[in-house]
């Protein structure tokens, strides 16, 4: 997207030097500098020559985009423009505008085109199963505690009960706001996302046992496990849209920037101006 910006804005300098000798006649001076002059004249034939041949064939390919849109009924509205200028934080100038609505335009017909079968998916599922594993997690609650003095005595108090009043003592003593309220509760949590110290502390501990104080960044936590999920592999058909989105946004991403030269190389061009046919 960037790349393409880049060469919108050399458009607007093109645009520029016309709009400026055609305005006014080729030799009205336009610099001065220690007794030199610089010509509108001289300006239009350096931009013509440095960007003329690159902007002219994003013209094209601009057009070849929109042609391509119109057959397949794509459209991009004003709403979606004005959304994307914001989600963007771009000024809604006319500039802006037009580079927007042509992104929108190309992520519009990248989706319409790309395709994915039944036995992609399956093979890609196949190719990455890694990222379709569901991780070791377990549902725990804690109490933490400012001093392990405090810690000892809370877990004696546990110890005493079975455990069985872990959650009132978490909403008499707890200082972490976070869970507090909810008698120590932090859900269902992917063991490899615990503090190292807390992994280590939680494979060891059985379903509804409770461990001892640990010190972790200078406070006391008390862990109970209420249930742990083994690792698992999700079967294909279990996550099979989740596969095909994937895959189709990594075919829609390659065929973004595929598209606009695929659609150049299949028209039938002819540059009439010899001196911008260096860059076709």
């Amino acid at each position: 997207m960037e790349v393409r910006w880049k060469l919108m804005r050399c458009w607007l300098l093109v645009g520029l030097a016309l709009v400026l000798t055609g305005c006014r006649s080729s030799e009205h001076i336009i610099a001065r500098a220690d007794g030199i002059t610089v010509t509108a004249k001289e300006l239009q034939e350096s931009l013509w020559q440095r960007y003329g041949s690159s902007t002219l064939r994003e013209l094209v390919q601009q057009k070849l985009l929109e042609r391509e849109a119109q057959k397949r009924g794509i459209v991009v509205t004003d709403s979606e423009v004005i959304q994307a200028l914001k989600q963007y934080r771009l000024t809604d100038i006319r500039e802006n505008r037009r580079k927007v609505r042509m992104e929108l335009l190309l992520e519009k017909l990248a989706n319409a085109m790309v395709e994915v079968t039944e036995t992609e998916g399956r093979r890609y599922y196949e190719q990455n199963k890694t990222l379709f594993q569901q991780p070791e997690r377990v549902h725990l609650r804690e109490i933490t505690l400012e001093s392990k003095e405090n810690a000892e005595a809370i877990w004696e108090a546990l110890r005493l009960r079975n455990g069985e009043n872990f959650a009132d003592l978490v909403r008499h003593f707890s200082i972490n706001p976070a869970t507090r309220q909810r008698g120590g509760d932090m859900g269902v949590i992917p063991v490899r996302d615990l503090h190292p110290k807390l992994q280590a502390v939680v494979r060891k501990l059985k379903v509804g046992a409770f461990s001892r104080p640990v010190e972790v960044n200078g406070e006391w936590v008390i862990l109970k496990l209420e249930a742990r999920f083994p690792e698992e592999q999700k079967k294909f058909e279990r996550v099979r849209e989740q596969v095909i989105a994937q895959l189709k946004q990594q075919k829609v991403w390659q065929l973004k920037l595929e598209l606009p030269n695929k659609l150049l190389r299949q028209a039938k061009v002819q540059i009439l101006d010899p001196t911008l046919k260096k860059d076709w």
